[in-house]
């Protein structure tokens, strides 16, 4: 009974560790916010971006013309994962506010490594998200640029947030971990049966 009570402390400690753990993460997260008043615009965010920081993008112009822009971010040590999301107004008939929206993350050597994916429209706005279904994808520790283009016909609105976070462990490896925990509560258990 004894060596039953030890293993459920010792799973109970390593939950709660992991739940302070996330908590402390989220407490010192940071927004970092870009406004835009043009179409065609560029800046550089001049803090880096950590674990669950967010870059949140806002457009609002009554300009028309080409959209253009550029914003360039770095991402920390830590991180290794982000989640991508969008939303542009179309209004309605006869022509959308902005139109042909297209948003990609480009590495420092202006390779695509990640596209946004149409999603939907909903009450006048159209919506993508990066990765299938809204999934974490990865992000190495390095500067990036989020480029957005697009037509804007009338006066126009975009927002884009990314919000990263710590690389998304592969299943093999949270397998072993709980695999690992199971091994090393039976062997506490075998050494207090010897030893008992």
């Amino acid at each position: 009974m004894r060596n039953v009570r030890a293993v459920r402390l010792g799973l109970m400690s390593l939950i709660c560790f992991g739940a302070w753990s996330a908590f402390a993460q989220v407490a010192s997260a940071a927004v970092q916010s870009v406004n835009y008043g043009n179409l065609v615009a560029s800046a550089t965010v001049a803090t880096p971006l950590d674990v669950g920081d967010t870059l949140f993008l806002n457009t609002f112009t009554t300009e028309l013309g080409a959209l253009d822009e550029k914003t360039t971010f770095t991402v920390g040590p830590t991180v290794g994962s982000f989640i991508g999301r969008a939303a542009w107004e179309v209004g309605g008939p006869p022509e959308p506010n902005l139109g042909g929206v297209n948003i990609k993350i480009l590495d420092a050597s202006n390779t695509v490594v990640a596209d946004d994916t149409f999603a939907g429209v909903l009450a006048g706005f159209a919506h993508s998200t990066f990765g299938p279904g809204a999934k974490p994808l990865s992000l190495a520790p390095g500067t990036y640029t989020l480029e957005a283009t697009g037509t804007g016909v009338r006066a126009s609105s975009l927002d884009v947030s990314l919000t990263f976070a710590q690389a998304v462990p592969e299943p093999t490896t949270i397998a072993m971990l709980i695999a690992g925990i199971g091994l090393l509560g039976w062997i506490r258990l075998r050494k207090s049966e010897n030893f008992g």
